[in-house]
Formats: structure tokens, sequence, C-alpha cells
């Protein structure tokens, strides 16, 4: 009997512990008056610095994120680790080994049915882009209808590493793999393309688009039928640690919002990126 008394006070202080970590959740979040985000560094146009001042999509979607809730926003920058659980495991829902905490939110996370059901300390939300595979042409070189083919004899840059990368190693049985360039990210590649040392460049339709605010009418951006290539486009948005659904709904209530009055749409404007609903196909 005194074992199974033991048993029902341990379980209920479990039950109490958990009811009061979900009610504190936003509570005390608006007691301090304070948000944390978390946003890429180096990552046009996404979050960047210029002049000194982190500037990019999502930390303006942050900021306004912040406003609506009526909380400060105090957004800091993480890098890439190998892969996006690492990042999640890092700003998310544990924390890195070396420390400096966790996010409250954490920007540009994937939107994935099967993907959140492997990585279920976190709760993915509010989706906010349909990102998708482009290329950047140079039509001088290549014309304004080029495929995948003209790669064979042109030379066409990518971030290593990456989806792109990988499509242009192995697709037509390996023939473009000598003119594929490697750069460290989108933005170096798009940098060459502008000097001419490439034809084209792979890679997100967001950081291509972005970085073609100032480019000659001859640089243009197109899809290309990429055959073999099955993931194509895929949808970003937001991530917070599971045990925090007050959080979650809160933040899901005032992107909702900012969706419909159009803040969204025309943050992505003003950084010259094609603002595409994630429900859309």
């Amino acid at each position: 009997m005194i074992v199974k008394k033991v048993s029902w006070v341990l379980l209920a202080w479990v039950v109490a512990s958990f009811s009061i970590a979900y009610a504190t959740d936003l509570p005390d979040m608006k007691e301090k008056g304070i948000i944390n985000f978390a946003v890429y560094k180096n990552f046009p146009p996404y979050s960047y610095t210029e002049s000194g001042k982190l500037v990019g999509i999502d930390v303006d979607i942050a900021k306004k994120v912040a406003e609506k809730l009526q909380l400060k926003p105090l957004i800091r920058t993480i890098g890439a680790d190998e892969n996006v659980e690492d990042d999640l495991r890092n700003n998310v829902w544990k924390g890195h080994y070396l420390g400096g905490g966790v996010a409250d939110v954490m920007l540009h996370a994937p939107y994935d049915r099967e993907y959140s059901e492997e990585v279920d300390q976190v709760k993915f939300l509010s989706p906010y882009q349909l990102e998708s595979i482009v290329f950047a042409i140079d039509t001088k070189k290549l014309g304004k209808q080029p495929t995948v083919a003209n790669f064979t004899y042109d030379k066409i840059g990518v971030e290593v590493d990456t989806l792109s990368d990988f499509y242009l190693l192995s697709t037509l049985g390996g023939k473009i793999r000598p003119n594929v360039v490697h750069y460290f990210s989108v933005t170096e590649a798009m940098q060459a393309l502008q000097k001419g040392e490439v034809a084209a460049v792979m890679g997100p339709r967001g950081e291509i688009e972005g970085a073609m605010q100032k480019t000659p009418d001859h640089l243009v951006s197109m899809r290309l039928v990429t055959p073999g290539l099955s993931k194509t486009s895929w949808a970003i948005g937001m991530a917070v640690k599971q045990r925090r659904p007050q959080l979650a709904a809160a933040v899901d209530q005032a992107m909702a919002q900012l969706t419909h009055d159009g803040s969204i749409a025309s943050i992505f404007k003003s950084y010259g990126v094609s603002y595409i609903s994630p429900a859309a196909p």
C-alpha cells in the first residue's frame, strides 16, 4: 500500500510539473517582455549583415511577429551545422554542448510532415514561403531556352554539398560533373556568374532572386526541366520546442494575421524575392 501511495504521489507531482511548464510558457515571456529568435548568419536575402546591421526577410518577419505579440525581439545569428536536425537540437530544444542556450523561435525551418515525425522534440509551424530550385542563366551564353544538357559543355556554379550540387554531379550519367564549379555559398556563385566565370547557377529561388536585384538584363532566373530530381520545392517555416504550445499558438496566430494583411508578401517584395504561399502547388 505504501508503494502504491508513493507511486500515485510521484505521478501527481509529474503531472503537476508538466501542467506548470505548459501554463507558464507564454506568460513567463510576457513577464520578461522578450522573445528570442534564431536566424542563420551570412544567409542573404533572409538574414545577413549590411553596414553593420542585421537585415533580411527572416529578420523582418521576426520583428513583425514580436510586434504582434507585444514583445521585444532579441535576434541572434546561428551557423549551419552538418544538417538541419543538428541546428534544431542546438538552437531549439536542447542547446549546444558548448553552451549558449536555445531560442524561443527558429526561422527558416523545414515544414514537412514526414520530417516533423522524425524530429518530434520540435513543433514546426507557420510556413511562410514555398521555396524551389531554379537556375540563374546568362542568356548571352546560353540563349533564352537552355536545357540541363547545356551544362555538358558550359560551366555552372553551385553551392557545395547541397541538393543542387548532388543533382548536377550525378545527372545525365555524370556528364555535367566536369563543368560543375563549387562555391561556399549561392552568393559567391552568383558573383561568379556576374563576372562571367560561369554560364549559370543552380540553387534555391529565394537566394538567387535576392542576388539578382542589381544584375544586368541578360542574367535571368528560370526553371528548367530537371530529369531525375524528385524534390524541386519545399515549404519553409518556423520551429519551437514541442513543450511550448502556448508560444506555438501565439506565433501561428501572429503569422496568420501578417499573411492576411499583406505584411509577409511586402517583406519579400522589399528584398526582390517572389512571395509564393506554401499552399500553392
